[in-house]
C-alpha cells in the first residue's frame, strides 16, 4: 500500500469533492494499484464502477477496497463497514487531503440459508448461492459486482455471462440437472438477472427481489425461465 500512496492521493485530488476509488490486486506475485470511477450520485458516497471491477477480478485477486472520506476522518460508515462484511474484502480509507488511513476488516459472519431478508449486494441472490456453496465447502470468490445499482439489468449490465461464470468455477451442462447445480433465470429482462441452487427432486435454493430466501419447487413458475445450468467443474 506504501508504494501507491502518491499514486492514490493523486487519483482522491482528480475526484474531489468525490470520493475516490480502486481497488488493490496481486498480479504475478506483486500487488497492484487499479484506480477506478465512482459512479455513485452523491459526494458521500462510492460506487464503484461494475464493468471496471469486473474486468479487474478477471486478471488478478482483489485483497483490498480502496476510497476516500474528503473533508472527514477515515473512520467507517455504517455502510463501509456492512459492504466490507459482504464483500470479505479489507476496505482502506483514506481521509482527505490529510490521508491518514483505517484498514477495515471483514467480520465473517454466519448466516442461516434460510428466512434472509432481501438486500441488494448484501443479502442478494449471488450472495445466497455462495453461501450455499460455501456450506458444501466450495469457495466462490468472484462476486460479480460491488456496491450494485438498483435493477442492474434495466442498465445495460449482464453480470451472468457465461464468461464470469466460468471465472467462478462452473462450466455450462445440457441434460438433466443434478444436485448443486447453478441455474441461472431471466425474468422480465433482456439479460440474465437471477441465480439459484438445484437442489434435486424438482426444488431449489435461492432468494428472489423482494423476498425471503427459501427452497422452492422449480415446475410451473420458475423452471420456465431458466436459461443457464451450470456445473461446478471439480
Amino acid at each position: 500500500m506504501i508504494n501507491f500512496l502518491d499514486e492514490i492521493e493523486q487519483h482522491f485530488k482528480e475526484w474531489y469533492p468525490k470520493e475516490g476509488c480502486g481497488v488493490i490486486g496481486v498480479v504475478k506475485g506483486e500487488l497492484k494499484w487499479f484506480p477506478c470511477d465512482n459512479v455513485a450520485s452523491v459526494n458521500e458516497d462510492f460506487i464503484i464502477d461494475s464493468k471496471q471491477y469486473i474486468a479487474i477480478s478477471k486478471k488478478c485477486d482483489i485483497v483490498g477496497i480502496v476510497h476516500s472520506h474528503p473533508d472527514s476522518t477515515p473512520e467507517p460508515s455504517a455502510f463501509d463497514i456492512k459492504y466490507c462484511n459482504a464483500l470479505g474484502i479489507p476496505y482502506y480509507i483514506f481521509n482527505y487531503p490529510e490521508m491518514d488511513m483505517f484498514k477495515l476488516e471483514p467480520v465473517r459472519e454466519t448466516k442461516s440459508l434460510y428466512g434472509r431478508e432481501y438486500e441488494l449486494g448484501v443479502n442478494d441472490c449471488f450472495s445466497a448461492s455462495v453461501d450455499y456453496y460455501k456450506s458444501i465447502g466450495l469457495n466462490i470468490s468472484n462476486r460479480p459486482l460491488h456496491m450494485p445499482k438498483e435493477r442492474w439489468w434495466n442498465e445495460g449490465e449482464n453480470y451472468f455471462t457465461e464468461e464470469n461464470i466460468k471465472t467462478w468455477g462452473f462450466k455450462a451442462v445440457e441434460g438433466s440437472m443434478k444436485e448443486g447445480d447453478l441455474l441461472v433465470f431471466k425474468l422480465m429482462a433482456n439479460v440474465a438477472n437471477h441465480c439459484g441452487v438445484y437442489l434435486g427432486e424438482d426444488i431449489f435454493y435461492h432468494h428472489a427481489l423482494n423476498r425471503i430466501s427459501c427452497r422452492e419447487n422449480l415446475f410451473p413458475n420458475w423452471k420456465k425461465h431458466i436459461i443457464g445450468v451450470y456445473r461446478y467443474e471439480s
